[in-house]
């Protein structure tokens, strides 16, 4: 009588499907050689040898199957888990799945760890007791490890499971979260990289549908249809599409060292309630042609060629002495002629920090540009400048 074995949909999942490729290669030894490798069981449940099991029933090939006593459903989870890293070829983003199916168990122990005082029972929470050797199934005692409670931290002790850094650890928990089963699976085949792909997750939903629809439908590129719906996406967050607003932080700053702020060449009604500009100057206005005065503050557009011509606006009405001094907040993107045709003009430039997290009409935080931003100053007021954004990030002075 043949030998009845349960699979367990939970056990399988932690499984990473093999390709079309892999699984035709895979019957196509066991034809030629037989069931090489034996399944392994525990209490009646297969936890590894799935694909095998499948071929050889359905070709009606005989299997060997061996049997492991693991104390919990955590042990047997975890075995799975270390089995997967030490025999197949997975992509990062499947080693990071992997690795992010051990947080709930390495958080339990952790906290049981806490619990009894100073010890996780003397061996490490991501080694199991037993590990079996790939070739023969037969289990062997793996080497006991001395970790502290204090030695472990979830998100690194996921991170060095997988062999990955922290913040790509965290990109592929986002993705795991939130996208649509398709841009999972590109990430995890390599189709489209982890940090493209936790960019498109971070774009609305519709415009993911829209790119995965065009995907499908037109069979283009995937990774040149998500680089695109991400590029457009970031330059509508720049040129103010989006409603993204400066922050009244750095608009303070500005007035502190200009000591007002009499023109915006390039706002809006809603954006001016914090600027609080004397003159300002909308999209149905096109400020690029109108008479600038005094003290400026601006924020472009990034789309081309709107950036570009704001750019030399600024410069050129400095130069010729039609304004007075000017803050100008834009993205970092010093290879551009824009950028440089603002910095032959300018005084002295803050990078700050960290990117700058703007905000909604009602003051809540919107998002974050993909690229860092420069706040270029031109004008007299240098050192009032350098001592106003100093604490933003580092000043230079032309000069």
């Amino acid at each position: 009588m043949a030998q009845i074995i349960l699979i367990d949909s939970e056990f399988k999942a932690l499984i990473p499907p093999l390709s079309g490729e892999e699984r035709q290669q895979l019957e196509v030894n066991i034809i030629a050689d037989g069931c090489r490798d034996p399944l392994v069981m525990w209490s009646g449940t297969l936890i590894d040898g799935h694909n095998r099991y499948e071929i050889c029933t359905r070709l009606g090939l005989p299997f060997q199957v061996v049997c492991h006593d693991f104390n919990s459903r955590d042990d047997a989870t975890e075995w799975i888990i270390n089995n997967q890293f030490g025999r197949r070829n997975l992509s990062d983003y499947q080693r990071g799945v992997l690795a992010l199916r051990m947080k709930p168990i390495i958080e339990k122990r952790a906290d049981a760890a806490r619990i009894a005082g100073n010890s996780f029972g003397g061996k490490s929470s991501l080694i199991s007791d037993e590990t079996p050797d790939i070739f023969t199934g037969e289990f062997k005692s793996a080497v006991p490890v001395e970790t502290p409670p204090s030695a472990i931290r979830t998100d690194a002790a996921v991170a060095s499971l997988a062999n990955l850094g922290k913040d790509t650890i965290r990109k592929i928990e986002q993705i795991e979260k939130v996208a649509a089963p398709e841009v999972k699976s590109w990430a995890a085949s390599n189709e489209v990289s982890i940090n493209l792909a936790a960019q498109f997750v971070s774009l609305p939903e519709e415009v993911q549908q829209e790119a995965i629809a065009v995907i499908a439908e037109n069979n283009e590129s995937v990774k040149d249809v998500m680089r695109e719906a991400v590029k457009k996406a970031h330059v509508a967050n720049n040129s103010g599409n989006n409603e993204w607003y400066t922050p009244a932080k750095h608009i303070e700053l500005a007035r502190l060292v200009m000591g007002g702020i009499d023109t915006d060449p390039a706002t809006s009604e809603i954006a001016n309630r914090t600027v609080k500009a004397a003159k300002i100057f909308t999209a149905d206005d096109d400020g690029r042609a109108q008479v600038w005065s005094g003290r400026v503050w601006m924020n472009p557009p990034y789309a081309q060629p709107l950036m570009g011509d704001f750019a030399e606006a600024v410069s050129s009405k400095y130069e010729s002495g039609e304004i007075d001094q000017a803050c100008i907040l834009v993205n970092n993107a010093t290879e551009t002629q824009w950028f440089q045709r603002m910095l032959a003009s300018a005084s002295a430039v803050c990078f700050p920090k960290s990117r700058i997290k703007f905000v909604d009409p009602q003051g809540n935080a919107s998002g974050a540009p993909l690229q860092g931003q420069a706040i270029v100053y031109m004008g007299e007021n240098v050192k009032s400048f350098q001592e106003a954004f100093k604490a933003e990030g580092k000043v230079l002075v032309n000069g």
